[in-house]
């Protein structure tokens, strides 16, 4: 036992040292619930793997999402951050690859350091996901839904049946319910978001039925979104139901009326095949004999469940505050933080007297004065990005909120008079008043819009879910939370988490300000304690906000420059079908074969096990592997392999006849009969099924990438039009570019912006910001379209543009982005009438040169 131990622990240690994953990866030295860090390293390697054990359109979206890149239709350049990834692997590799089905299996097998497994009576599989508040839980719900359902339009009937084409998506309130109406209205995040690949989307028939709406013509799947208020039961029989004995004998009575289009239990249970539930901000499911989970527990009854799936940032038992251990993937704040997909909470140090009053708005004036004065630095600060800075302010009582209110209109009547400032009230377990319900949902719909004029909001308690309010930078609590509040650390100051600047590497590190009373920053102590963070503090009696504004200056006109917009040259195929046809297997650059006579085809394996408690093996088998009876079922194992690996899954049937003949005729160096055992046997073996799958995976993705014939799609977009942006990283003074500084990610771009400023041979140059939105679309090593960002542009004293790249270490792909963007210089000189040029500067080779002129570039040209 204690050398199977040792096994153990030496195989998680190799593929913690195989990671090549982030370095500011801290989740492993985190709390987590039980099941985590086992899930981890198993997802870790199984994504190693490749994803074995899983359907072909699961493996094609899995590459679809997270292998390629993805350009939305108004331009912004898109990416599923990591832990999205995770969480979305996670739940495939437990419910689809490991098929484990109920929670206490899941704790059997993957629980570390639990003092007895519980058991749980199952009768579908549930699991949690923990993201912190603002990661972006919403996107992997639709990703969740995405998997089942196309598995279940495009998979053989027999594996398609285990899969869920009716979905349930419960909210908690009407906010959140606002909240998911905004992403899944219409199917409006099936369409704005890269889900359903191109070549998947003639299976795409979803209904998207937002509470209160009826259903359009039939779809073969439905995603049903709702509050949990709507499912709860009511009257039971009407005066004139008839009696249980005869509807068991002749079943329910046919409706005498159109179904309410408010009830969707009866709409579900008309629908054929499984429901998948998936509850959003499930801390409200803790209570395992709540109505929400009885609720669920009656849909199975008629309309069976394939799996319920429990999403929160805060997916803990209220009496006991631990996790639930049924998580699977814990995306913790601590973690976020540091990833910079939420903002930085930072700790406001200063204390202020609070005076013996009655009226909130006396008692803690210097608080409000702090929190003020704090937000107006950040308005002034961003006042050039367009973005509009939102206070919030938490009190103990209505009649504090109304008074600070008051204060606020009347003290700062230009910046937060009138309905600049806004009051919710909430009762006393955190749900809005229904006074100020309809003002709620404006708000949390249209505050970080570019109309709104809201500054300031009060309220007596921060909204435990639902409010994805961006553009809070600044928190002011003065109220103490207890227990009684039923409200946890993160659920208060998760509210103003969520990022004002989006996109990939924006450059600028946000931060939420938290200014509060003694008793208020307790419950931050709590939020430090709970998710082992230490915030970073500031005192603001003295620190002063300092944000730097990227921005295009008007008076530097003539330092302006302008990208020619070109169409793509590398557009995917719908089809290969002609291309296919046309493939001489004959001709296939590969030694031949050779068969082993007289082997055996027949393969065992041992099967053994052990106790979860005690580790002591309880038994041992030995099991033979069929052999495959046709070789029918290999060629159709391998073309279906080589249609994913070419991302052309729909090309399965044309590639299958070459398959065949490629092994009747060509692999082994002469003809053989497919229909001899010995033949499929040979055929079946690991190393022809690896040569074959290559073979034709590096022959067709030669051709399933077309190359479009360049065009100019518009005029030269210029630099001065790109929009004003925050910065956080390095920057550098120049007065040959149109912009106030130069952003610069490291030290050696600030070192090559400062020789591009003193080249004499140089007029204009420019560092591309991300949201300026220039890339260049070129193939990866496994066939996937990408996108490349240059670093540079610059102009010559001779007119000449330049395209350049600065980079301090050669890595892969490298080779591909230099043949992209030196085809993309030369259609842009044929096009544009202007000569573009590109070139890449390798740092060491840049220091070793020393340049004083951008042409003596030139010689390090490879």
């Amino acid at each position: 036992m204690a050398e199977r131990k040792q096994k153990r622990s030496t195989k998680r240690r190799s593929v913690a040292e195989d990671r090549t994953g982030n370095l500011l990866d801290i989740t492993s030295g985190l709390r987590t619930a039980p099941c985590v860090p086992a899930l981890r390293e198993a997802v870790r390697a199984w994504r190693a793997g490749g994803y074995k054990g899983t359907t072909d359109t699961t493996r094609r979206l899995l590459a679809f999402w997270f292998e390629s890149d993805h350009r939305l239709a108004n331009g912004t350049i898109f990416k599923y951050h990591e832990a999205q990834r995770v969480a979305v692997e996670t739940l495939i590799f437990v419910w689809e690859y490991e098929r484990v089905r109920s929670r206490t299996a899941l704790l059997e097998r993957y629980a570390t350091e639990v003092g007895g497994v519980p058991f749980f009576t199952d009768l579908f599989a549930r699991y949690a996901i923990k993201m912190a508040t603002g990661s972006g839980k919403t996107k992997v719900m639709a990703l969740a839904v995405a998997w089942q359902f196309l598995n279940a339009q495009r998979e053989e009937e027999n594996i398609a049946k285990e899969y869920a084409r009716t979905f349930l998506l419960v909210a908690p309130n009407v906010i959140v319910l606002q909240r998911l109406a905004t992403d899944f209205g219409g199917g409006r995040i099936f369409v704005a978001d890269p889900i359903v690949p191109r070549d998947m989307k003639i299976f795409w028939e979803l209904d998207c039925v937002m509470r209160g709406e009826g259903e359009k013509a039939h779809t073969d799947g439905a995603l049903f979104v709702t509050n949990i208020d709507q499912l709860y039961e009511r009257d039971s029989r009407g005066a004139h139901e008839e009696p249980d004995a005869m509807t068991g004998v002749l079943g329910p009575r046919p409706p005498t009326k159109k179904l309410d289009l408010t009830d969707f239990r009866e709409r579900i249970g008309l629908r054929d095949g499984l429901l998948m539930v998936l509850n959003d901000e499930a801390h409200h499911t803790h209570d395992q004999d709540g109505e929400w989970n009885n609720v669920i527990a009656r849909l199975h009854e008629s309309t069976a469940l394939n799996m319920q799936l429990d999403f929160s940032a805060t997916p803990r038992f209220l009496k006991t505050g631990t996790l639930f251990p049924w998580i699977v993937s814990d995306y913790p704040l601590k973690q976020a933080i540091v990833d910079q997909i939420v903002k930085r909470p930072m700790r406001g140090l200063a204390r202020f007297d609070e005076v013996n009053s009655e009226h909130a708005s006396i008692r803690y004036e210097g608080y409000l004065i702090a929190g003020v004065e704090r937000w107006k630095e950040y308005v002034e600060q961003l006042r050039a990005t367009g973005k509009r800075p939102v206070l919030f302010v938490m009190l103990a009582s209505t009649d504090d909120a109304d008074d600070v209110a008051s204060w606020l209109r009347t003290k700062y009547p230009t910046e937060l008079g009138g309905n600049r400032t806004l009051v919710i009230h909430t009762n006393a377990s955190g749900e809005i008043t229904q006074k100020d319900l309809e003002v709620a949902r404006h708000l949390a719909r249209d505050v970080d819009g570019d109309t709104s004029e809201v500054g300031a909001i009060v309220s007596v308690l921060m909204l435990r879910e639902g409010w994805d309010v961006q553009n809070v930078t600044v928190v002011v609590g003065l109220r103490p939370f207890t227990a009684r509040a039923n409200i946890l650390p993160e659920q208060a100051i998760g509210r103003g988490l969520r990022l004002m600047f989006r996109g990939p590497t924006s450059g600028y590190r946000e931060r939420v300000d938290i200014i509060g009373n003694e008793k208020f920053l307790e419950f931050v102590d709590d939020l430090e304690r709970i998710e082992e963070i230490k915030l970073d503090t500031f005192d603001p009696k003295k620190d002063r906000l300092q944000i730097l504004t990227i921005a295009p200056l008007a008076a530097r006109g003539e330092r302006d420059l302008g990208v020619p917009i070109l169409s793509p040259v590398l557009i995917r195929k719908k089809s290969l079908a002609e291309e296919i046809a046309a493939l001489d297997v004959m001709a296939f650059d590969l030694p031949p074969l050779k068969i082993r006579q007289g082997e055996s085809g027949e393969k065992t394996f041992t099967y053994e096990g052990y106790d979860v408690v005690t580790d002591a093996k309880e038994l041992e088998r030995q099991y033979a592997i069929p052999e495959p009876q046709t070789a029918q079922e290999v060629i159709g194992f391998y073309a279906r392999r080589i249609a994913e690996e070419v991302k052309l899954p729909s090309q399965f049937a044309a590639i299958a006849p070459k398959v065949r003949d490629f092994l009747e005729h060509r692999i082994f160096g002469r003809s053989v009969d497919l229909d001899d055992r010995t033949t499929v046997r040979e055929i079946a073996a690991r190393i022809v099924g690896q040569l074959t799958v290559r073979t034709f995976a590096k022959a067709l993705r030669a051709v399933a990438i077309a190359d479009a014939e360049p065009r100019i799609l518009a005029p030269p977009r210029m630099l001065s039009t790109c929009a004003p942006f925050p910065w956080s990283q390095s920057v550098c003074e120049s007065k040959h570019t149109v912009f106030n500084l130069v952003a610069c990610d490291n030290p050696y771009e600030v070192a090559f912006a400062g020789f591009l400023d003193s080249a004499p041979d140089v007029t204009a140059f420019a560092k591309l910001p991300m949201r300026f939105g220039f890339s260049i679309e070129y193939l990866d090593d496994a066939g996937n379209l990408r996108l490349y960002h240059p670093d540079w542009v610059a102009r010559s004293d001779d007119g000449t543009m330049l395209l350049l790249e600065t980079k301090g270490y050669v890595g892969a792909e490298v080779a591909q982005k230099d043949r992209a963007a030196t085809i993309w210089c030369e259609n842009a000189t044929t096009l544009s009438g202007a000569t573009w040029r590109y070139r890449r500067i390798n740092q060491r080779d840049f220091e070793k040169l020393n340049p004083r002129h951008v042409s003596d570039l030139d010689v390090l040209l490879d």
